[in-house]
């Protein structure tokens, strides 16, 4: 092989690391036809793959240049293998210091894992093409759609999917990472699943890895506030240690002294106090921490994220999570107008019976009822 076209074919095929986003959305551009997709498509399986592979644009997320994060319209996340990222768990954070950007700029997303990761390749510059799936749903799910393999039951989400801009997803990167290099304590990728867990109905994930959040946060405010405030003051160095013990100076001291002084209000105080308490509970004597716990520990982070930025807008705590949500399995149901679509259900020996039974029954009451 000569040296020219062994140059040619590196530029024409870039190893890449691939995640999706997480729930499913189809990424738009105004300089795209935009994604439509029929029940016949569905059927037929003859949607068009191939835009599913498209690259819609590159993000700057803090690589050394040229390196961005890529894009596609399927919602795959391309990053360079480079040194850094050779690790699983290096580019499992990395990926969810991304998708924390996205969250807090006001793009809702999921937390990944090292099941999570594909290996592929950008191609011509022009697509992201997968060649090890990686065994999470999600990437399962991208990699039957992709190759126009997927059953009907999933194809169906490729009609009428949730939809995101790609400068919306530009703007919302900005936005989160200004916050992340603000408060530089702050692990983007522990307030990802923090929310993650809250999304999930994981109670005692989502209150964990937020009172880590909480107390990156409470640490950013002492050191700013006391500790250099002190510094200011040509404290003594043993002042200034001392100011620093966590042993004396444990969260909730920290936190009654910034209420204090006006940086934690009184209705902060108490979601910070109550969510301290379930974490304690959580962490030594294995108590469940309840819906309301793992909520008050999100305000908590809202009410610290603020007292650190006050002018700044948080688009994360713009978002409605229940929209995001696994609903209650012990709920009832919501249906929401006549269904669209429908598929016969293959029978269970013995369910048809039941099911004739089941309906002369309700039948039978129902006119029993009028009569009375």
């Amino acid at each position: 092989m000569t040296d020219e076209l062994q140059a040619e074919l590196a530029k024409r095929r870039v190893h890449c690391l691939i995640a999706y986003l997480e729930p499913f959305r189809i990424v738009e551009a105004e300089a795209l036809t935009p994604w439509q997709v029929s029940i016949e498509d569905v059927n037929t399986l003859s949607w068009d793959y191939v835009k599913l592979h498209e690259i819609v644009g590159g993000i700057d997320v803090g690589l050394p240049a040229p390196f961005n994060l890529v894009v596609t319209r399927d919602g795959a996340l391309a990053l360079p293998p480079i040194k850094e990222l050779q690790a699983d768990h290096a580019s499992v954070e990395f990926f969810n210091r991304c998708l924390a950007g996205f969250l807090i700029g006001g793009v809702y997303c999921e937390a990944i894992s090292s099941d999570s990761l594909d290996l592929g390749s950008v191609i011509d510059w022009k697509y992201v093409r997968s060649h090890k799936s990686g065994l999470a749903a999600p990437n399962r799910f991208h990699q039957q759609i992709r190759f126009c393999k997927a059953s009907a039951l999933e194809a169906i989400l490729l009609m009428d999917p949730r939809t995101v801009q790609f400068s919306s997803l530009v703007d919302a990167m900005k936005t989160g990472l200004s916050v992340m290099d603000q408060i530089t304590r702050l692990r983007g990728d522990i307030l990802l699943k923090g929310v993650t867990g809250i999304a999930r109905r994981d109670w005692s994930a989502g209150l964990s890895n937020l009172w880590i959040v909480i107390e990156q946060l409470v640490s950013h405010i002492w050191n700013d506030t006391i500790i250099k405030q002190a510094e200011a003051a040509s404290a003594s160095k043993a002042r200034r240690d001392q100011l620093g013990d966590t042993r004396t100076w444990t969260v909730a001291v920290k936190l009654e002294l910034l209420h204090q002084l006006g940086h934690v209000n009184a209705s902060a105080l108490q979601e910070l106090s109550a969510a301290r308490k379930a974490r304690n509970d959580l962490a030594h004597e294995g108590r469940t921490p309840s819906e309301a716990s793992a909520l008050n520990a999100f305000n908590g982070v809202r009410h610290l994220a603020k007292a650190i930025m006050p002018q700044k807008h948080i688009p994360l705590f713009d978002l409605d999570l229940a929209d995001h949500a696994i609903s209650d399995p012990f709920a009832p149901r919501r249906l929401t107008g006549e269904p669209k679509y429908w598929m016969a259900i293959p029978k269970l020996p013995g369910e048809e019976e039941l099911e004739r039974l089941e309906s002369s029954a309700v039948h039978q009451f129902r006119s029993d009822e009028r009569a009375r």
